[in-house]
């Protein structure tokens, strides 16, 4: 029965495990997601940067204040948050690639325990442990005390 406390345990640990995963992966997609606008709304800006004119004004919003801005610096300092958002967002398609990885691994993990601890859910419903497949409902892997 020890054996069996242990494993339970364990595998609990394992699916806290996984549900932090799924909590970063779902941060870093919130995080990509505001990027991602930025990224299309400087896009906009410049377009409308290049429409211009070399003698037209442009003013640049600082707090409560319009200042009135060079176009070639406004041009260049719009290019500069462009460059930074798109390396921003190659870091974070890189850290969710990771994160994913993890994920997938630790669930490879808890689902290969879960069905070597009894092979039917009879078995895991007498030790009090409810488990469900997330695929079915997407949602994420539930593991708990009944």
């Amino acid at each position: 029965m020890a054996a069996v406390k242990e494993l339970q345990r364990d595998l609990e640990n394992k699916a806290n495990d996984l549900n932090k995963l799924q909590k970063d992966i779902a941060k870093n997609h919130q995080v990509r997601k505001k990027y991602t606008i930025q990224l299309g709304e400087n896009e906009l800006v410049l377009k409308e940067l290049d429409l211009l004119n070399e003698e037209a004004n442009v003013y640049k919003l600082i707090g409560p204040v319009l200042v009135k801005q060079d176009l070639a610096e406004a041009n260049a300092n719009v290019r500069k948050r462009i460059d930074y958002i798109s390396a921003e967002l190659k870091r974070l398609d890189a850290t969710l690639q990771d994160l994913e990885e993890k994920q997938n691994s630790k669930k490879e993990a808890v689902d290969f325990q879960a069905t070597t601890k009894n092979s039917g859910s009879a078995g895991w419903k007498r030790q009090g442990i409810i488990c469900w497949s997330p695929e079915a409902y997407g949602a994420s892997l539930l593991i708990g005390l009944a």
